[in-house]
C-alpha cells in the first residue's frame, strides 16, 4: 500500500464525521467546483450545509476565493442573502460552513412550475422582490455576485408547504475564480455562467454589478418563459408574448414589465439598479411621488458635526449645474477655501466664473455654522434660490441647495475636484441638463427610442407629452429671460412629479428637454384619449404656479411603427 493511499481519507457517506464536529447526513449536489452535503453541527446542534471543493477539482487560487466569499457573505446581512458561518481546513479540502436552506433552487422550482401551468403574478412578484433584496444588498456593499441565475437562488419551503422566500447563494466566489479559470481552454469568461452573462461581459469579459442586472432580468425572464436562455440571447428581439410560455404577465403592471425589459438592455447604463426594483401591484397603494426613484445630482455626505464648530478649507465646494453661456464651465469644482469670499466676472473676485449674465462683483460668501450666508451686491441680473421668482438680498446656502447667480446655477457640495463624487457629478450632468434634471436631448431621444421598443415589445400603446412654456417673449427673441428659466425649472418637475403620481408608476418616467423651454414625457400604456386627459389635468394644476403672463401648453403624440422618434419630440 502506497502512502498516498495510506493518508486518503475515506469517502465522504451518510454518518461521515468531519473535523469532529459535522455529521454528514446527504449529498445536497454536486458542482464544478465539489459537493455540497447537509451536515449536522454538534457544536451547535442545528443543520448546516458544508461546501467540500475536493482535491481534484481544486484550482490555483480556490483558497483565498473561498476566503473572499467567507469575507463577503460577512459583511452582507440580509434575509434573502445566505449566511456563511466560517471556513476551515479538513482531511477533504476547504470547507465553507453556511446556512442549510430547506427548500429548491429556483432552476428546480421553474420546472415544477411549468407543470402547473406556470407562475402566478403574485407568485413572482413575492420571489422576485426577495432576488432583488439579495442582490441589491451585496450591491450596496460594492460587491458583485458574478454567477447570479436560478441554480444559485434558493426557495425555501415552511413547514405547512407552503412558499417561504427566495435566497441568494454563493455570490463572490465566481469573481474570485475568475483569474484561473479563464485561462483554461473552453472555460466561460470570469468564471460566471455564459447563458445569464451580459453583451459586454461576453464580449470583454469583466463581472460587474450591471452584469449582475443583466443576470437578473434573465433569471426574472426565465420564470416567465420557463426556458434556460441561450449564451449572448436577445430576449428584447421579440415580442414579450412570442417568448413566454404562459400568460404570466398579464396581472403585472406596465412598469413591472417595463423593469425587466430596462435590466436586458444592451446599455449597461439604462439597466435599473437593484435597489430600485419593485414588483407589487400600485392600484392597491397609495404612490407618492417621493418614493419614485429618479437620478438625481448627489451632493456628497453632509459635513460633520465637527464642521460647524470651525471653518475647514475646501471642505466644501461649489458645482457648476448650469451655465447659459459659458456650458464648458459645468461640471466645475470651485473650492471654498476661505471663510469669507466674493463671486463674480471680474479679475479681482476671490471666485472668478465666465458666465456673461453674472455681474463683476455679483455677491459675497461668509462661512456661518457649517452654512454659507450669500449677500447679493446689488448685482444686474440678480441672485435667486428654489421656488421663488423674486430676486434675493440675503440667501443661506446649506448642503445640497443650489442658487443662482443670473443665469448661472451652483450646488454646494462636500466632494473635492475629481474624486469618485466629482466624475459622478460630471457623468450626470453630461446626460441630464443641469437647471432642470431633465434628460439632454440627444439623451432623450434614445430614450424614446428605448420607450418606443419596449412598447412593442410590450405590444402597449405610446404617446408623447409635448410641453412648451409661453409669454410674450416669445415674440421677440428665442432666448429665455431668467425668470422663464426660473419658471421652466418648476413647471417642468412638478408636470413629472404630477405625471408618475397619476400614472401610479413603480419608474420614474422618461422625460427630457427638447428645446430653450420645450420638454417632453413618454407614457406606455394609456390609450390615446386617457393620455389626454391626464395632459389636459397636468396642465390645469400647473398653470396656477407660473408667473403672471406665462403659459403651459401641450400636445400628444402617438407612436406607430417605423416613426422616426423626432417626429414624436418636436411638435
Amino acid at each position: 500500500m502506497t502512502e498516498t493511499q495510506r493518508s486518503a481519507p475515506p469517502p465522504i457517506a451518510h454518518g461521515s464525521i468531519i473535523n469532529d464536529r459535522y455529521e454528514i447526513r446527504q449529498s445536497l449536489g454536486k458542482g464544478g467546483m465539489g459537493e455540497v452535503f447537509l451536515a449536522y453541527d454538534r457544536a451547535t446542534q442545528e443543520p448546516v450545509a458544508l461546501k467540500i471543493v475536493r482535491e481534484e477539482s481544486r484550482m490555483p487560487g480556490d483558497d483565498e476565493a473561498l476566503r473572499q466569499e467567507l469575507l463577503h457573505a460577512r459583511s452582507v446581512s440580509n434575509p434573502n442573502v445566505c449566511r456563511v458561518h466560517d471556513l476551515a481546513p479538513s482531511a477533504y479540502g476547504p470547507i465553507l460552513v453556511m446556512e442549510h436552506i430547506t427548500g429548491q433552487t429556483l432552476h428546480t422550482h421553474i420546472r415544477r412550475k411549468k407543470a402547473q401551468g406556470g407562475y402566478t403574478s403574485d407568485e413572482f412578484r413575492r420571489i422576485a422582490s426577495d432576488i432583488c433584496s439579495g442582490v441589491a444588498a451585496i450591491h450596496a456593499q460594492g460587491l458583485v455576485h458574478g454567477d447570479l441565475k436560478p441554480g444559485n437562488v434558493m426557495v425555501t419551503t415552511n413547514p405547512d408547504g407552503t412558499f417561504g422566500k427566495a435566497i441568494v447563494l454563493d455570490f463572490g466566489f465566481a469573481k474570485e475564480r475568475a483569474r484561473a479559470s479563464a485561462r483554461r481552454p473552453g472555460a466561460p469568461p470570469d468564471g460566471g455562467t455564459p447563458n445569464y452573462m451580459a453583451p459586454e461581459r461576453i464580449r470583454s469579459g469583466g463581472a460587474s454589478q450591471e452584469d449582475d442586472l443583466y443576470a437578473l432580468g434573465l433569471t426574472l425572464w426565465e420564470m416567465w418563459t420557463c426556458r434556460v436562455p441561450d449564451p449572448g440571447y436577445k430576449p428584447r428581439a421579440k415580442t414579450m408574448r412570442q417568448q413566454i410560455m404562459f400568460d404570466v404577465p398579464a396581472g403585472l403592471s406596465v412598469d413591472e414589465i417595463k423593469q425587466v425589459f430596462r435590466c436586458l438592455s444592451d446599455d449597461a447604463t439604462s439597466r435599473v439598479p437593484a435597489r430600485h426594483l419593485r414588483f407589487f401591484n400600485p392600484a392597491a397603494l397609495t404612490t407618492n411621488p417621493v418614493q419614485v426613484p429618479r437620478e438625481r445630482l448627489d451632493p456628497g455626505p453632509p459635513p460633520g458635526r465637527s464642521a460647524s464648530a470651525a471653518f475647514q478649507a475646501g471642505q466644501q465646494s461649489l458645482l457648476s449645474t448650469f451655465a447659459t453661456n459659458a456650458p464648458e464651465f459645468v461640471g466645475e469644482l470651485i473650492a471654498l477655501d476661505q471663510p469669507t469670499l466674493t463671486i463674480g466676472r471680474r479679475s479681482d473676485a476671490d471666485i472668478v466664473v465666465p458666465e456673461a449674465t453674472v455681474s463683476g462683483t455679483h455677491a459675497s460668501l461668509k462661512w456661518a455654522a457649517g452654512s454659507w450666508t450669500i449677500d447679493d451686491q446689488a448685482s444686474t441680473n440678480g441672485t435667486y434660490v428654489e421656488h421663488t421668482y423674486e430676486r434675493k438680498k440675503n440667501v443661506s446656502l446649506m448642503h445640497g441647495g443650489e442658487v443662482q447667480f443670473g443665469e448661472l446655477r451652483l450646488k454646494l457640495v462636500s466632494f473635492g475636484k475629481d474624486t469618485p463624487g466629482h466624475k459622478r457629478a460630471r457623468a450626470y450632468l453630461g446626460r441630464r441638463d443641469g437647471l432642470t434634471g431633465l434628460l439632454t436631448r440627444e439623451q432623450l431621444l434614445r430614450a424614446v427610442d428605448d420607450e418606443a421598443q419596449f412598447s412593442e415589445w410590450v405590444e402597449q400603446p405610446l404617446t408623447v407629452a409635448r410641453y412648451e412654456l409661453r409669454g410674450p417673449n416669445r415674440l421677440v427673441s428665442d432666448r429665455p429671460t431668467i425668470l422663464e428659466m426660473l419658471a421652466f425649472r418648476r413647471a417642468a418637475t412638478r408636470v413629472i412629479e404630477l405625471t408618475d403620481m397619476l400614472l401610479l408608476s413603480l419608474l420614474a418616467v422618461t422625460a427630457g428637454r427638447s428645446g430653450p423651454l420645450r420638454f417632453a414625457v413618454t407614457m406606455v400604456g394609456p390609450a390615446q384619449q386617457e393620455a389626454r386627459n391626464l395632459v389636459e389635468q397636468i396642465v390645469g394644476q400647473v398653470q396656477g404656479m407660473l408667473p403672471e403672463g406665462l403659459d403651459l401648453v401641450a400636445s400628444i403624440a402617438r407612436f406607430e411603427t417605423g416613426m422616426n422618434v423626432r417626429t414624436l419630440v418636436d411638435p
